[in-house]
């Protein structure tokens, strides 16, 4: 029974004191506001008999522990989840390994993490470092990778990555350099990456794709390196990435670079490869370069090719690359050419190039160089440029190729290969080759000279331009010389195209020049040929033709001279004979 010395009992019915309880208990639940307590709960229940106290105490239990149910589940509701990882793990000869973890709470309530993982590992013939750290604050996760590995004769590997978290404050670095060095072969290689994911959502600059690999192999030397660096926040993405590969070896060199960053909606790319070899253990030199830099949607790249062959009999250099850029617009721009050389004597073959994009604009230009030496000289080379950027698509192709047969080691053969594209749009071609064939004791010779270049774009520009010429000598010595020559641009299309044959000594001779040049400019065709003969027999004899056409923007000038003679002391004869046409646009053809 409750009773109280200062009330009255009062009988009351049993569901006004239910409602009663129950409100003084909702009260109750307020009562650090209200000053509410269980004294004052007690004082109320005296006004009750046995049974309807009973039943107000049961229900004020009851009432209280709901109340408390529902404080604690809503402080659960506000508590944050911080969780930190690092790991690294690195084999080598040497290795230094190094993670921390951290969470905060400061005075102000800020909430945050940081963690970080390191590795630097180095030794000889391989080392590899492994690090990985994580943290979550709330809803928010970050996570980054770093993987490298370095081959060859002294490698090293390093990586550093970074997370933190400071209240809204948020961001994810990451730093891995790989490198080889040594004869033979080398690689480093990476693989790196920098997320956040909020709420379940990601970040749109998530740089999950970091990768970088570089190539060399040497006799002499070889070495290769990679680099990537890159810092992320939930509103933009840097980063940058750096290849580099050289290669010197006997008989053959390679070097190769591959890298691309970001992501598919805002991301870069990169590939380079040279390669050379000689039959006869030349010397040979391949080197590949490059350079991208991520910052938001603005994008810089820059790559660069290097290769030379320098020996006797048969020598090829190949070599190709390409930058690509993928943000507002996709703008990429690629270099690519070939040559190849053969002859008894030394011989070279040589190109560069630089390749760049820039805010969606592309620049480049490639530089072939051929020469040869020896009786017999074979030539060739080519090279192009594509691009894609604000000015279009655009193509730029050239090519040139010597061949020459004789006796002499004296004889000889050289080409060039120039193209260029402009950011402006402005795109260049020219190609030019000579050469000379050079016999004695009877045996003929002959030379064959070709030049090409080639511009069109998707604006409808279509430029091209072809030169040839080609001579056949025979007598007792003979000697043929000749170069043909295209320049093609987004304006204009020229060339000239020259061939010289010469024979005679005792018994009879004859010689034989032959040239031409085609020209294309903006669907106007032009023709120049020029063709002579000329031959002598008797006790001594001498020959020689010259064929020269020349077409600069439309100005035509042709040369063709042929001479013979012949002294013998019975019968001797001597004849000479030549052909021109001239074709300039719709002119009717000229016939010389």
């Amino acid at each position: 029974m409750c009773s109280s010395r200062y009330y009255r009992r009062v009988n009351l019915p049993s569901q006004y004191l239910f409602d009663r309880a129950k409100f003084l208990c909702n009260w109750s639940s307020e009562r650090s506001t209200l000053g509410w307590n269980l004294a004052s709960v007690r004082r109320i229940l005296g006004f009750m008999g046995a049974k309807e106290a009973w039943l107000c105490s049961a229900v004020v239990f009851v009432l209280f522990a709901i109340s408390d149910a529902r404080v604690f589940d809503t402080r659960y509701k506000r508590q944050t989840v911080v969780s930190t990882n690092a790991h690294t793990n690195g084999q080598a000869d040497n290795v230094e390994t190094d993670a921390v973890a951290n969470h905060f709470k400061d005075t102000q309530g800020v909430i945050g993490m940081n963690v970080s993982s390191t590795g630097n590992a180095t030794g000889a013939g391989s080392s590899s470092i492994s690090n990985v750290a994580s943290g979550q604050v709330g809803d928010l996760t970050l996570d980054t990778t770093g993987d490298v590995s370095s081959t060859g004769q002294h490698a090293e590997s390093y990586s550093d990555i970074f997370a933190a978290v400071a209240g809204e404050n948020k961001t994810v670095a990451s730093f891995q350099q790989g490198k080889a060095s040594g004869v033979g072969d080398t690689q480093a290689q990476l693989v790196a990456g920098a997320t956040m994911n909020n709420n379940g959502m990601s970040s749109p600059n998530n740089g999950d794709n970091n990768k970088a690999v570089a190539g060399a192999t040497g006799s002499q030397q070889s070495q290769s390196e990679v680099l990537s660096s890159q810092t992320l926040t939930w509103d933009t993405l840097m980063a940058q990435l750096v290849g580099s590969a050289v290669a010197e070896g006997i008989g053959n060199a390679q070097a190769n670079v591959q890298f691309e960053a970001g992501n598919a909606n805002n991301g870069i790319e990169m590939n380079g490869l040279m390669s050379g070899t000689n039959s006869q253990d030349g010397n040979v030199n391949a080197q590949v370069n490059g350079n991208g830099n991520l910052n938001g949607s603005t994008h810089d790249m820059l790559g660069n090719m290097y290769g030379d062959v320098h020996g006797k009999g048969n020598s090829t250099l190949v070599g190709a690359s390409s930058l690509s850029s993928n943000s507002s617009e996709k703008t990429d721009i690629h270099a690519f050419g070939d040559a190849k050389a053969s002859s008894a004597g030394n011989n070279s073959i040589d190109f560069q190039s630089e390749t760049n994009l820039n805010e969606n604009k592309g620049s480049g230009e490639m530089v072939l160089n051929g020469t040869a030496e020896g009786a017999n000289v074979d030539l060739s080379g080519n090279n192009g440029i594509k691009v894609n950027d604000i000015n279009g698509n655009t193509t730029a192709l050239g090519s040139s190729s010597v061949h020459g047969t004789g006796t002499e080691d004296a004889s000889n053969g050289s080409l060039v290969v120039d193209t260029s594209y402009g950011s402006d749009g402005n795109t260049q071609v020219i190609s030019k080759g000579e050469g000379n064939s050079i016999s004695t004791g009877g045996k003929n010779s002959s030379l064959v000279i070709g030049a090409e270049a080639d511009v069109a774009s998707s604006n409808g520009l279509s430029n091209n331009g072809k030169a040839n010429a080609t001579g056949v000598a025979s007598g007792q010595y003979n000697n043929i010389t000749g170069n043909s020559f295209v320049n093609v641009d987004g304006t204009m299309s020229n060339g000239n195209s020259m061939m010289q044959a010469i024979g005679g000594g005792e018994g009879p001779s004859a010689a034989e020049s032959n040239v031409q040049v085609l020209l294309n400019e903006g669907g106007q065709l032009r023709n120049g040929t020029v063709n002579g003969k000329v031959q002598a027999s008797g006790d001594k004899t001498f020959v020689q033709s010259i064929s020269i056409v020349s077409d600069y923007a439309g100005q035509q000038t042709l040369s063709n001279y042929q001479h013979a003679t012949s002294n013998s002391q019975g019968s001797s004869s001597a004849s000479a004979s030549n052909v021109g046409i001239l074709k300039r646009k719709k002119r009717s053809n000229l016939s010389l």
